[in-house]
């Protein structure tokens, strides 16, 4: 049950083919522009006794009252923010030109967007920046019928297409590291094929990573820390009846499979786009789900042989996937009520914390609709990035900035 947050319902090839895949209640609509769809990937069975003892242990935390915090909230205006950096530099889509999404560079929330420009023909999006200021993404065309992975060396720079994408096969690129490396996925047309993927460097040929189990062997890599250890997921079938979230020590090592927080909820997985879902400490976030996906719980694991951690919410949100932490152990994400008819912008100041609907903070009377909006990232400076409607049905970007001293 993979969460995709989509905008505009023309994304990725994920909103063209929500249909053939097994998606719940909650994320079925496209809200207008917005649309986030939820498929099922998957989990490998027959694992070892060591990879297969944590998901049997359940923990969960005692959530602590949430230190008082005060945010400016900042519309950064259409199109979709993925990323923010330590900087407070933002890549994303933007609409430069009308019925033509453009990959966008912010320098800050303040500044009007930059268009990255695409390659011939194709629409684009950049999904994460390093601190050197590099940028990585895709273009696609109208029908993604073609989806071609894309390395920007500045914001000032042409985007290039990376290299080794085989023919006939389509790409989607979703984060790099401080040193240049990237991770992504390669898959075939017809979704036979899916494939994680790793670039030692913008320049290099790709290598697959390895699969969790020949049993399982779709998947996706999502987040890629300074270390080098990677994140992301795998899947049984394009139907993903069975999922879990996926780690790899680095880009040899074998996969496992991060634990589930047991119960009812029996397996994993992380949210695209996600791309902050492994900081530097190697700490990740994502989300459990039921076998019927009738229910979500945000979820935080301290290692790869960690035990998932349930993540508390509030009110009627008891629904919930993490999207994002931070190297101070900061967790963004998105809050569900019930039925997965209303969703909000959720912050975890720790592990332990109580989440915040960051809702609260949004001016009384603003043009936002409340219950269409969701949380992306979040910085070392507590800066978060996030997406949702205007009551007119428009998609638009907001930063939450905090203010020191309340």
């Amino acid at each position: 049950m993979k969460t995709y947050l989509k905008t505009n319902c023309s994304f990725t090839r994920n909103c063209l083919l929500s249909g053939l895949r097994l998606v719940t209640a909650p994320l079925l609509t496209c809200l207008a522009a917005l649309f986030i769809s939820v498929t099922t990937p998957g989990v490998a069975s027959g694992l070892s006794a060591n990879a297969d003892e944590p998901r049997r242990t359940f923990v969960t935390s005692t959530a602590k009252a949430p230190p008082h915090v005060h945010y400016i909230v900042v519309e950064l205006g259409g199109g979709r923010a993925n990323d923010i950096t330590e900087s407070g530099h933002i890549v994303g889509s933007g609409h430069f030109v009308p019925g033509n999404p453009h990959a966008a560079f912010w320098f800050n929330s303040y500044r009007a967007p930059i268009d990255l420009g695409t390659l011939p023909g194709l629409n684009s999006t950049a999904t994460a920046m390093n601190p050197r200021s590099e940028i990585v993404g895709y273009a696609y065309s109208d029908d993604f019928s073609v989806e071609q992975p894309l390395f920007w060396a500045s914001p000032n720079s042409a985007p290039v297409e990376l290299p080794g994408l085989p023919a006939g096969f389509l790409s989607e690129v979703y984060n790099i590291n401080p040193s240049g490396q990237i991770v992504g996925q390669f898959y075939s047309a017809d979704l036979t094929i899916e494939r994680a993927v790793f670039w030692p460097n913008s320049n290099a040929a790709p290598i697959y990573l390895r699969q969790l189990s020949t049993e399982f062997p779709l998947g996706l890599a999502s987040n890629i820390n300074a270390s080098g250890n990677i994140l992301g997921d795998a899947c049984n079938d394009f139907n993903c009846t069975e999922g879990h979230a996926t780690f790899w020590a680095n880009s040899t090592s074998t996969p496992v499979a991060l634990a589930s927080p047991g119960g009812e909820f029996i397996y994993t997985n992380i949210v695209l786009p996600g791309y902050h879902a492994i900081n530097g400490a190697g700490n990740m976030v994502g989300y459990a789900y039921t076998a019927d996906f009738s229910a979500e719980r945000a979820v935080f694991w301290a290692t790869s042989s960690s035990p998932a951690v349930i993540l508390s919410t509030v009110g009627e949100f008891t629904n919930a996937v993490a999207t994002g932490i931070s190297d101070n152990g900061q967790i963004v994400g998105i809050g569900y009520d019930e039925d997965f008819s209303r969703m909000r912008p959720f912050f975890w100041p720790s592990v332990t914390s109580q989440g915040i609907d960051l809702t609260t903070f949004f001016p009384a009377g603003s043009n936002w609709d409340l219950d269409s909006t969701f949380a992306t990232a979040v910085n070392n400076r507590g800066e978060i990035i996030g997406s949702g409607l205007f009551t007119d049905g428009t998609v638009h970007n907001f930063v939450l900035i905090p203010v020191h001293g309340h």
